[in-house]
């Protein structure tokens, strides 16, 4: 009984001094992604879109849905716009595309170059 205890102690140290954090320190886009989903999150006609519009603002190329299809958007501006005003492209020029036609992609990326984006297909 005594070599059993003594046996599990000695395991348990073993296993307790191998033992690695359970979560790694979170990278530079990681927290980003976060912050902007929960910053999203306050706006509750279009999380989605407030949370693109802010990894958009801060550099990142971003997906945005434009129903028939996805494409990628990143701010060529310099500087770049706050989030805000990206929320408001993407909606102003979502709504002017022809969202259920193959064209409709193209005149989303015709509205947004003009304001200081790059839209490429996914």
């Amino acid at each position: 009984m005594r070599s059993t205890l003594l046996f599990l102690a000695g395991l348990t140290a073993v296993l307790v001094g191998c033992a690695t954090p359970t979560s790694a320190p979170l990278t530079a886009e990681a927290k980003d992604r976060a912050e902007c989903k929960e910053w999203g999150k306050g706006f509750a006609q279009d999380p989605g879109r407030m949370k693109d519009a802010c990894l958009i603002s801060r550099g990142y190329r971003q997906i945005y849905s434009t129903v028939l299809a996805e494409v990628w958007v990143r701010s060529t501006a310099n500087p770049r716009q706050p989030a805000e005003v990206i929320a408001k492209d993407l909606k102003t020029c979502a709504d002017a595309t022809k969202r259920w036609s193959n064209e409709g992609w193209q005149q989303f990326e015709k509205c947004m170059t003009p304001r200081g984006y790059a839209v490429t297909l996914n």
